[in-house]
Protein backbone atom coordinates (compact mmCIF):
# COMPACT_ATOMS: atom_id res chain seq x y z
CA UNK A 1 0.00 0.00 0.00
CA UNK A 2 1.42 3.50 -0.76
CA UNK A 3 2.41 5.74 1.70
CA UNK A 4 -0.44 7.53 3.21
CA UNK A 5 -1.05 11.18 3.79
CA UNK A 6 -2.21 13.04 6.76
CA UNK A 7 -5.70 13.72 5.22
CA UNK A 8 -6.58 10.19 3.83
CA UNK A 9 -5.30 8.54 7.37
CA UNK A 10 -8.10 10.65 9.22
CA UNK A 11 -10.11 9.99 6.41
CA UNK A 12 -10.04 6.59 6.28
CA UNK A 13 -10.14 6.38 10.04
CA UNK A 14 -13.48 7.93 10.51
CA UNK A 15 -15.03 6.08 7.66
CA UNK A 16 -14.07 2.43 9.16
CA UNK A 17 -15.34 3.47 12.38
CA UNK A 18 -18.58 4.46 10.87
CA UNK A 19 -18.33 8.08 11.63
CA UNK A 20 -19.74 10.62 9.56
CA UNK A 21 -17.08 12.34 7.47
CA UNK A 22 -15.33 15.61 9.40
CA UNK A 23 -16.47 14.08 12.63
CA UNK A 24 -12.71 13.34 14.26
CA UNK A 25 -10.57 16.29 15.20
CA UNK A 26 -7.88 15.46 12.71
CA UNK A 27 -5.02 16.78 14.94
CA UNK A 28 -6.44 13.92 17.55
CA UNK A 29 -6.87 11.37 15.37
CA UNK A 30 -3.48 11.54 13.87
CA UNK A 31 -1.97 11.98 17.65
CA UNK A 32 -4.07 8.69 17.86
CA UNK A 33 -2.33 6.61 15.52
CA UNK A 34 1.18 7.73 16.09
CA UNK A 35 3.38 5.89 17.81
CA UNK A 36 5.84 7.28 20.20
CA UNK A 37 9.08 5.45 17.73
CA UNK A 38 7.36 7.87 14.94
CA UNK A 39 7.34 10.77 17.33
CA UNK A 40 11.00 10.10 18.62
CA UNK A 41 12.37 10.14 14.83
CA UNK A 42 10.46 13.43 13.78
CA UNK A 43 11.56 15.45 17.19
CA UNK A 44 15.24 14.25 15.86
CA UNK A 45 14.82 15.68 12.37
CA UNK A 46 16.34 19.65 12.15
CA UNK A 47 13.60 22.14 12.27
CA UNK A 48 10.62 19.75 12.74
CA UNK A 49 7.86 20.60 15.62
CA UNK A 50 8.08 18.14 18.83
CA UNK A 51 5.03 15.79 18.08
CA UNK A 52 3.15 14.26 20.96
CA UNK A 53 3.01 10.34 20.27
CA UNK A 54 -0.37 8.19 21.41
CA UNK A 55 0.49 7.61 24.77
CA UNK A 56 -1.31 9.98 26.63
CA UNK A 57 -4.74 9.45 24.30
CA UNK A 58 -4.30 5.03 25.04
CA UNK A 59 -4.63 6.39 29.04
CA UNK A 60 -7.38 8.20 28.31
CA UNK A 61 -9.40 5.54 26.12
CA UNK A 62 -8.22 2.68 28.49
CA UNK A 63 -10.16 4.32 31.11
CA UNK A 64 -12.87 4.90 28.86
CA UNK A 65 -13.30 1.79 27.28
CA UNK A 66 -13.06 -0.39 30.49
CA UNK A 67 -15.73 1.72 31.50
CA UNK A 68 -18.10 1.46 28.84
CA UNK A 69 -17.54 -2.15 28.49
CA UNK A 70 -18.14 -2.36 32.14
CA UNK A 71 -21.41 -0.81 31.46
CA UNK A 72 -22.21 -2.86 28.91
CA UNK A 73 -21.81 -6.51 30.52
CA UNK A 74 -23.25 -5.20 33.55
CA UNK A 75 -26.56 -4.66 31.29
CA UNK A 76 -26.44 -7.78 29.18
CA UNK A 77 -25.73 -10.07 32.14
CA UNK A 78 -28.21 -9.25 34.72
CA UNK A 79 -27.72 -12.90 36.55
CA UNK A 80 -23.57 -12.75 36.69
CA UNK A 81 -21.92 -12.44 39.94
CA UNK A 82 -19.56 -9.17 40.41
CA UNK A 83 -16.93 -12.14 40.12
CA UNK A 84 -18.18 -13.52 36.63
CA UNK A 85 -18.60 -9.47 35.29
CA UNK A 86 -14.83 -8.93 36.21
CA UNK A 87 -13.55 -12.16 34.30
CA UNK A 88 -15.96 -10.94 31.65
CA UNK A 89 -14.91 -7.20 31.29
CA UNK A 90 -11.20 -8.46 31.44
CA UNK A 91 -11.64 -11.19 28.38
CA UNK A 92 -13.32 -8.06 26.17
CA UNK A 93 -10.64 -5.52 27.25
CA UNK A 94 -7.27 -7.71 27.26
CA UNK A 95 -4.34 -6.66 24.35
CA UNK A 96 -5.62 -9.89 22.11
CA UNK A 97 -9.56 -9.00 22.10
CA UNK A 98 -8.82 -5.27 21.25
CA UNK A 99 -6.26 -6.51 18.47
CA UNK A 100 -8.68 -8.24 16.96
CA UNK A 101 -10.74 -5.47 16.65
CA UNK A 102 -8.17 -3.26 15.66
CA UNK A 103 -7.10 -5.50 12.78
CA UNK A 104 -10.87 -5.31 11.82
CA UNK A 105 -10.70 -1.55 11.39
CA UNK A 106 -7.26 -2.13 9.18
CA UNK A 107 -5.57 0.01 12.07
CA UNK A 108 -2.36 -1.21 11.28
CA UNK A 109 -1.78 0.20 8.06
CA UNK A 110 -2.89 3.77 9.35
CA UNK A 111 -0.28 3.46 12.13
CA UNK A 112 2.57 6.21 12.48
CA UNK A 113 5.82 4.21 13.41
CA UNK A 114 9.30 4.95 12.95
CA UNK A 115 11.09 3.31 10.43
CA UNK A 116 12.56 0.14 13.46
CA UNK A 117 9.22 -0.24 14.72
CA UNK A 118 8.15 -1.05 10.84
CA UNK A 119 10.92 -3.20 10.33
CA UNK A 120 10.11 -5.62 13.12
CA UNK A 121 6.43 -6.23 12.69
CA UNK A 122 5.00 -3.00 14.22
CA UNK A 123 1.90 -3.10 11.82
CA UNK A 124 0.59 -6.68 12.94
CA UNK A 125 2.34 -6.38 17.17
CA UNK A 126 -1.25 -7.04 19.19
CA UNK A 127 0.53 -4.77 21.37
CA UNK A 128 0.95 -1.81 19.05
CA UNK A 129 -2.55 -2.51 17.77
CA UNK A 130 -4.39 -2.25 21.03
CA UNK A 131 -2.67 0.77 22.37
CA UNK A 132 -3.74 2.38 19.12
CA UNK A 133 -6.99 1.61 19.58
CA UNK A 134 -7.43 2.71 22.87
CA UNK A 135 -6.21 6.04 21.59
CA UNK A 136 -8.50 5.94 18.85
CA UNK A 137 -11.33 5.69 21.19
CA UNK A 138 -10.14 8.45 23.50
CA UNK A 139 -10.19 10.91 20.10
CA UNK A 140 -13.58 10.23 19.46
CA UNK A 141 -14.50 11.23 23.01
CA UNK A 142 -12.73 14.55 22.74
CA UNK A 143 -14.16 14.75 18.97
CA UNK A 144 -17.43 13.62 19.32
CA UNK A 145 -18.80 13.27 22.71
CA UNK A 146 -19.66 10.23 25.70
CA UNK A 147 -23.08 9.09 23.11
CA UNK A 148 -21.43 8.88 20.24
CA UNK A 149 -18.08 7.20 21.79
CA UNK A 150 -20.42 4.75 23.37
CA UNK A 151 -22.18 3.96 19.85
CA UNK A 152 -18.95 3.53 18.54
CA UNK A 153 -17.65 1.22 20.80
CA UNK A 154 -20.77 -1.01 20.63
CA UNK A 155 -19.94 -0.75 16.82
CA UNK A 156 -16.61 -1.88 16.47
CA UNK A 157 -16.48 -4.22 19.27
CA UNK A 158 -19.36 -6.25 18.21
CA UNK A 159 -17.84 -9.67 17.35
CA UNK A 160 -16.57 -9.18 20.93
CA UNK A 161 -19.91 -8.68 21.77
CA UNK A 162 -21.56 -11.38 20.29
CA UNK A 163 -19.30 -13.99 21.09
CA UNK A 164 -20.19 -12.82 24.88
CA UNK A 165 -20.82 -16.41 26.12
CA UNK A 166 -17.57 -17.44 24.75
CA UNK A 167 -15.65 -14.96 27.00
CA UNK A 168 -17.66 -16.41 29.79
CA UNK A 169 -16.39 -19.98 29.06
CA UNK A 170 -13.67 -20.99 30.91
CA UNK A 171 -12.04 -23.05 28.71
CA UNK A 172 -11.73 -19.90 26.06
CA UNK A 173 -10.99 -17.45 29.00
CA UNK A 174 -8.08 -19.26 30.17
CA UNK A 175 -6.78 -19.65 27.10
CA UNK A 176 -7.18 -16.03 26.10
CA UNK A 177 -5.29 -15.22 29.49
CA UNK A 178 -2.65 -17.65 28.82
CA UNK A 179 -2.43 -16.12 25.06
CA UNK A 180 -1.40 -12.64 26.45
CA UNK A 181 1.51 -14.20 27.95
CA UNK A 182 2.70 -16.22 24.86
CA UNK A 183 1.79 -19.20 26.76
CA UNK A 184 -0.61 -22.14 26.15
CA UNK A 185 -2.21 -24.62 28.56
CA UNK A 186 -2.58 -28.00 28.20
CA UNK A 187 -5.15 -30.83 28.85
CA UNK A 188 -4.82 -34.53 30.05
CA UNK A 189 -7.36 -36.92 30.75
CA UNK A 190 -6.51 -39.00 33.85
CA UNK A 191 -9.25 -41.05 34.42
CA UNK A 192 -12.35 -42.57 32.25
CA UNK A 193 -15.08 -44.95 33.94
CA UNK A 194 -18.69 -45.55 34.28
CA UNK A 195 -20.22 -47.48 30.38
CA UNK A 196 -20.96 -46.51 27.42
CA UNK A 197 -23.74 -44.33 27.93
CA UNK A 198 -22.49 -42.48 30.71
CA UNK A 199 -19.07 -41.97 31.08
CA UNK A 200 -17.31 -40.35 33.25
CA UNK A 201 -14.41 -38.27 32.50
CA UNK A 202 -11.49 -36.30 35.00
CA UNK A 203 -9.17 -33.88 33.43
CA UNK A 204 -6.14 -31.97 34.65
CA UNK A 205 -5.27 -28.40 33.12
CA UNK A 206 -1.39 -27.99 33.06
CA UNK A 207 0.99 -25.36 32.36
CA UNK A 208 4.49 -26.39 31.59
CA UNK A 209 4.01 -29.94 33.57
CA UNK A 210 2.55 -27.69 36.48
CA UNK A 211 -0.88 -28.47 37.35
CA UNK A 212 -3.48 -25.90 37.92
CA UNK A 213 -6.84 -27.44 37.83
CA UNK A 214 -9.21 -30.95 38.12
CA UNK A 215 -12.78 -31.24 36.55
CA UNK A 216 -15.33 -34.33 36.44
CA UNK A 217 -17.75 -34.31 33.45
CA UNK A 218 -19.77 -36.27 31.48
CA UNK A 219 -18.09 -35.62 28.50
CA UNK A 220 -13.91 -34.67 27.73
CA UNK A 221 -15.02 -31.15 26.65
CA UNK A 222 -17.14 -30.82 29.83
CA UNK A 223 -14.34 -31.94 32.15
CA UNK A 224 -12.28 -29.46 30.42
CA UNK A 225 -14.88 -26.69 31.19
CA UNK A 226 -14.99 -27.76 35.00
CA UNK A 227 -10.87 -27.89 35.01
CA UNK A 228 -10.46 -24.88 33.52
CA UNK A 229 -12.85 -23.56 35.84
CA UNK A 230 -10.89 -24.30 39.01
CA UNK A 231 -7.97 -22.88 37.56
CA UNK A 232 -9.34 -19.39 37.51
CA UNK A 233 -10.99 -19.73 40.79
CA UNK A 234 -7.24 -19.70 42.14
CA UNK A 235 -5.82 -16.85 41.15
CA UNK A 236 -3.08 -17.55 43.24
CA UNK A 237 -1.67 -20.75 41.48
CA UNK A 238 -2.66 -18.79 38.12
CA UNK A 239 -0.30 -16.00 38.99
CA UNK A 240 2.93 -18.18 39.96
CA UNK A 241 2.13 -20.62 36.79
CA UNK A 242 2.19 -17.12 34.30
CA UNK A 243 4.98 -15.68 36.22
CA UNK A 244 7.19 -19.11 36.12
CA UNK A 245 9.16 -19.31 32.26
CA UNK A 246 12.14 -21.79 31.10
CA UNK A 247 15.30 -20.01 32.00
CA UNK A 248 19.31 -20.87 30.89
CA UNK A 249 22.55 -19.27 32.06
CA UNK A 250 24.83 -17.91 29.56
CA UNK A 251 28.35 -16.93 29.56
CA UNK A 252 28.54 -12.80 29.79
CA UNK A 253 28.31 -10.98 26.98
CA UNK A 254 29.57 -7.54 26.52
CA UNK A 255 26.87 -6.03 24.79
CA UNK A 256 24.38 -6.43 28.19
CA UNK A 257 25.78 -3.13 29.31
CA UNK A 258 25.09 -0.91 26.06
CA UNK A 259 21.86 -2.62 25.17
CA UNK A 260 20.76 -2.21 29.18
CA UNK A 261 22.13 1.67 28.65
CA UNK A 262 19.46 2.20 25.15
CA UNK A 263 16.97 0.87 26.55
CA UNK A 264 17.21 2.65 30.14
CA UNK A 265 16.89 5.62 28.11
CA UNK A 266 14.09 4.56 26.63
CA UNK A 267 12.11 3.83 30.07
CA UNK A 268 13.56 7.42 31.38
CA UNK A 269 11.36 8.99 28.17
CA UNK A 270 8.14 6.97 28.95
CA UNK A 271 7.90 7.50 32.58
CA UNK A 272 9.48 10.66 33.22
CA UNK A 273 10.34 11.40 37.08
CA UNK A 274 12.48 7.92 37.60
CA UNK A 275 15.85 6.76 37.89
CA UNK A 276 17.11 3.87 36.22
CA UNK A 277 20.33 1.05 36.93
CA UNK A 278 21.56 -1.44 35.55
CA UNK A 279 21.31 -4.33 37.92
CA UNK A 280 21.83 -8.49 38.55
CA UNK A 281 24.02 -10.29 36.79
CA UNK A 282 24.27 -9.03 33.28
CA UNK A 283 25.48 -5.43 34.83
CA UNK A 284 28.43 -7.87 36.59
CA UNK A 285 31.26 -8.12 34.02
CA UNK A 286 32.89 -11.83 33.45
CA UNK A 287 29.48 -13.03 35.25
CA UNK A 288 27.43 -15.83 33.73
CA UNK A 289 23.80 -14.98 33.87
CA UNK A 290 20.44 -15.36 32.07
CA UNK A 291 20.09 -13.58 29.13
CA UNK A 292 17.48 -11.23 30.38
CA UNK A 293 18.71 -7.58 31.83
CA UNK A 294 17.28 -6.01 34.95
CA UNK A 295 16.89 -2.65 35.29
CA UNK A 296 16.10 -1.24 38.34
CA UNK A 297 13.47 1.67 38.21
CA UNK A 298 13.28 4.28 41.47
CA UNK A 299 9.94 6.25 41.32
CA UNK A 300 9.16 8.20 44.19
CA UNK A 301 5.98 6.73 45.22
CA UNK A 302 5.24 3.22 44.39
CA UNK A 303 1.91 2.86 42.29
CA UNK A 304 0.29 -0.39 41.75
CA UNK A 305 -2.03 1.12 38.77
CA UNK A 306 1.68 2.07 36.84
CA UNK A 307 2.30 0.58 33.01
CA UNK A 308 5.26 0.36 31.34
CA UNK A 309 5.07 0.55 27.42
CA UNK A 310 5.72 -2.71 26.16
CA UNK A 311 6.11 -4.62 29.15
CA UNK A 312 4.03 -7.40 30.84
CA UNK A 313 2.62 -5.86 34.35
CA UNK A 314 3.32 -8.89 37.00
CA UNK A 315 2.50 -7.13 40.08
CA UNK A 316 4.60 -7.43 42.83
CA UNK A 317 5.79 -11.40 42.27
CA UNK A 318 6.69 -12.59 45.30
CA UNK A 319 8.88 -9.31 46.69
CA UNK A 320 6.70 -7.00 48.85
CA UNK A 321 7.27 -3.04 48.07
CA UNK A 322 8.32 -4.24 44.32
CA UNK A 323 6.49 -4.26 40.44
CA UNK A 324 8.24 -6.60 38.46
CA UNK A 325 7.40 -5.99 34.60
CA UNK A 326 8.85 -8.06 32.10
CA UNK A 327 9.39 -7.91 28.04
CA UNK A 328 10.65 -10.84 25.79
CA UNK A 329 12.00 -10.48 22.36
CA UNK A 330 15.43 -10.91 20.25
CA UNK A 331 16.65 -8.62 23.68
CA UNK A 332 14.92 -9.38 27.12
CA UNK A 333 14.56 -7.47 29.71
CA UNK A 334 12.91 -6.73 33.25
CA UNK A 335 12.17 -3.99 35.21
CA UNK A 336 11.52 -4.21 38.76
CA UNK A 337 9.93 -1.03 40.33
CA UNK A 338 10.73 0.10 43.76
CA UNK A 339 10.88 3.35 45.91
CA UNK A 340 14.01 5.11 44.76
CA UNK A 341 16.89 4.98 47.81
CA UNK A 342 13.88 2.48 49.84
CA UNK A 343 15.73 -0.69 50.75
CA UNK A 344 15.01 -3.00 48.02
CA UNK A 345 16.52 0.19 45.76
CA UNK A 346 20.09 -0.11 48.23
CA UNK A 347 19.85 -3.38 48.39
CA UNK A 348 19.84 -4.31 44.27
CA UNK A 349 22.59 -1.52 44.11
CA UNK A 350 24.80 -3.16 46.85
CA UNK A 351 24.49 -6.79 45.68
CA UNK A 352 25.44 -5.56 42.17
CA UNK A 353 28.80 -3.54 43.35
CA UNK A 354 30.14 -5.73 45.46
CA UNK A 355 30.08 -8.38 42.73
CA UNK A 356 31.85 -5.78 40.78
CA UNK A 357 35.04 -5.57 43.36
CA UNK A 358 35.38 -9.14 44.41
CA UNK A 359 35.87 -11.39 41.54
CA UNK A 360 35.60 -14.82 43.55
CA UNK A 361 32.22 -14.12 45.10
CA UNK A 362 31.57 -13.58 41.50
CA UNK A 363 33.14 -16.70 40.37
CA UNK A 364 31.58 -18.81 43.16
CA UNK A 365 27.72 -17.15 42.06
CA UNK A 366 28.69 -18.46 38.62
CA UNK A 367 29.06 -22.03 39.39
CA UNK A 368 26.26 -22.24 41.88
CA UNK A 369 24.01 -20.97 38.86
CA UNK A 370 25.32 -23.89 36.97
CA UNK A 371 24.57 -26.29 39.36
CA UNK A 372 21.72 -25.09 39.61
CA UNK A 373 20.70 -25.30 35.97
CA UNK A 374 22.53 -28.80 35.62
CA UNK A 375 20.03 -30.02 38.44
CA UNK A 376 17.09 -29.45 36.52
CA UNK A 377 15.91 -26.20 38.23
CA UNK A 378 15.20 -24.83 34.71
CA UNK A 379 12.59 -23.04 35.26
CA UNK A 380 12.51 -19.23 36.80
CA UNK A 381 10.87 -20.37 39.87
CA UNK A 382 12.78 -23.10 40.70
CA UNK A 383 15.52 -21.14 39.81
CA UNK A 384 15.64 -18.37 41.99
CA UNK A 385 14.11 -21.40 44.87
CA UNK A 386 18.04 -22.64 44.16
CA UNK A 387 19.89 -19.56 44.08
CA UNK A 388 17.69 -18.15 47.41
CA UNK A 389 20.19 -19.38 50.20
CA UNK A 390 23.39 -17.99 48.40
CA UNK A 391 21.79 -15.13 47.43
CA UNK A 392 20.63 -13.95 51.12
CA UNK A 393 24.74 -15.26 52.18
CA UNK A 394 26.06 -12.77 49.79
CA UNK A 395 23.92 -9.95 50.22
CA UNK A 396 24.54 -10.12 53.79
CA UNK A 397 28.39 -10.05 53.44
CA UNK A 398 28.05 -7.10 50.57
CA UNK A 399 26.12 -5.10 53.54
CA UNK A 400 29.33 -5.65 55.72
CA UNK A 401 32.14 -4.67 53.23
CA UNK A 402 29.33 -1.35 52.83
CA UNK A 403 30.16 -0.86 56.45
CA UNK A 404 33.41 -1.67 56.78
CA UNK A 405 34.43 0.64 53.79
CA UNK A 406 32.57 3.54 55.63
CA UNK A 407 33.99 3.22 59.02
CA UNK A 408 37.02 2.91 57.10
CA UNK A 409 36.21 6.21 55.22
CA UNK A 410 35.39 7.75 58.55
CA UNK A 411 38.80 7.44 60.20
Amino acid sequence: MPELGDQQRVALLTARLGLPEGALDPELALEALRHGSYAHERSLAAGREVLRSNERLEFLGDAVLGMLIARRVYERFPEATEGELTRLRAALVREESLAIVARQLGLGELLLLGRGEQRSGGRENAARLADALEAVIAAVLLSCGLERTQETVERVLAPLFDQGALARDPKTELQQLFQSRRRTPHYQVLAVAGPDHARSYEVEVRLDGTPLGRGRGRSKKEAEQAAARVALEAPDVLDRALLDETVSVVSSDPRWRELAAEEAARLRTALGEVQVEHIGSTAVAHLDAKPVIDLLVGVRELTPALRIPDYEGCGEAGVAGRLYFRKRGPVSFNAQVVELEGPLWGDALLLRDYLRVHPDERERYAAHKREAIASGATTLLRYSEQKAGLMLELLERARRWAASAAATRRL
